[in-house]
């Protein structure tokens, strides 16, 4: 059985009990691998109460706590870092979390160790000591591939054909074992099913009526995000029963005030009654929104390496709109999402929604096209997927 080390990056606790979406993913990961022990996985995570005590249940996988850098840590962080230079030879991790873990695993060797996002380039130290072959990149975001990260790594996992041909365009080390890992979400958190007076409810706590077609947006308050751009599609639709419900926040876990989010909730007041904001929203309770909706709209204005937040919408059955972004359209394809161009987005976006509002019977179609693809993104398959990695002795497959 090969032993895996994943290295979360220093922001949020594994099992995710503050949320993250990386973190969620490995979270999955740990609990699959307690059903299905294809793997041993040991896990770095920055250090948790509440995490550590939910990890007592797992049987198949270490986790390993990483304690919050001290003030002593950032001094000597920053000695490493004027040494490096003069140091030949061997790099010098400047990162306390990274050296701890670096530490950790030349008293216990692995067969291979996962970079989950972080700082891609304290692994030239890792990439020395235990082999470039044994360095993956779980490439999480659009990321491009630039000098002083390129020549560390054995192999790349892509979570869409997209980040993985992204990375591969960018690197000059060819032999980089590239691989397609589709991600999933939680799949249960999403199945669950309301009854239609809670529906009609929790619709009318919004001041939605029956007659109403309710748009969702559910994601982070970004700019890139095109969350301001909706709000303002919305706006200028003719159409008064054509509501929009945002859940969402600038941060994972919690509700911060950024400039951005200003933007978006002054133009919310504009709005009046066409749009409801409810700020963040826990992930467990997500499904009874998005049962409530009517479609949902990700008008994303960068490239996305994937889409979680639409196969969360597709598992609840609502018919998408999407921009033509990266690896969003690999997973919310055209029988599922209207796909959209991102020049002139809310001319249409405005186009998109009205079209699907006005036509119940294309709704129907892709509502059912998006039950069926959804299944094409479970937990046991990505982890499968996953660990399969590990066990290819070839050049890289899906």
């Amino acid at each position: 059985m090969k032993k895996i080390a994943l290295v979360l990056p220093e922001v949020y606790p594994v099992p995710a009990v503050l949320g993250g979406a990386v973190e969620e993913l490995v979270t999955i990961l740990i609990e699959q691998n307690e059903i299905e022990q294809k793997a041993e996985f040991i896990v770095f995570s920055m250090a948790n109460e509440a995490a550590e005590e939910k990890a007592k249940e797992y049987k198949h996988t270490k986790i390993v706590y990483i304690q919050k850098t001290s003030f002593c840590d950032r001094l000597i962080n920053r000695i490493l870092r004027h040494t490096n230079p003069l140091v030949k030879g061997k790099t010098l991790i400047d990162i306390a979390y990274y050296r701890r873990v670096f530490a950790y695993l030349k008293q216990h060797p692995v067969d291979a160790i996962v970079a989950e996002g972080g700082l891609y380039h304290e692994f030239h130290r890792f990439a020395e000591e235990f082999g470039k072959e044994k360095i993956y990149l779980h490439i999480h975001h659009h990321l491009l591939c630039e000098p002083y990260i390129d020549h560390l790594y054995g192999g790349v996992i892509g979570i869409s054909e997209f980040a993985t041909k992204e990375w591969m365009k960018t690197t000059e080390d060819k032999a980089v074992r590239p691989y397609t890992v589709y991600n999933c979400v939680n799949e249960d958190k999403f199945t669950k099913k309301i009854a239609g007076e809670e529906r009609e409810k929790l619709r009318a706590e919004f001041g939605f009526t029956p007659e109403d077609t309710v748009v969702m947006y559910c994601g982070r308050i970004l700019e890139v995000k095109g969350a301001k751009e909706l709000v303002q599609a919305v706006i200028n639709l003719n159409n008064p029963h054509i509501k929009l419900l945002m859940i969402g926040s600038a941060i994972s876990g919690g509700n911060a005030a950024t400039p951005y989010v200003a933007e978006v909730q002054k133009l919310v007041e504009k709005a009046g009654e066409r749009v409801k904001f409810t700020g963040y929203i826990d992930n467990k309770e997500l499904y009874r929104y998005y049962q409530s909706a009517d479609m949902q709209v990700i008008p994303s204005l960068w490239e996305e390496a994937a889409g979680l937040i639409a196969i969360e919408g597709m598992l609840s059955g609502l018919p998408l709109i999407v921009t033509k972004s990266g690896g969003l359209v690999e997973y919310a394809t055209a029988d599922t999402a209207i796909q959209v161009d991102r020049e002139n987005i809310v001319l249409n976006l405005e186009k998109a929604i009205c079209e699907l509002a006005e036509d119940t019977v294309k709704r129907e179609q892709m509502r059912e096209a998006s039950l069926k693809k959804a299944k094409e993104f479970p937990k046991s398959r990505f982890y499968s997927s996953f660990v399969e990695v590990f066990y290819d002795e070839g050049n890289g497959k899906k």
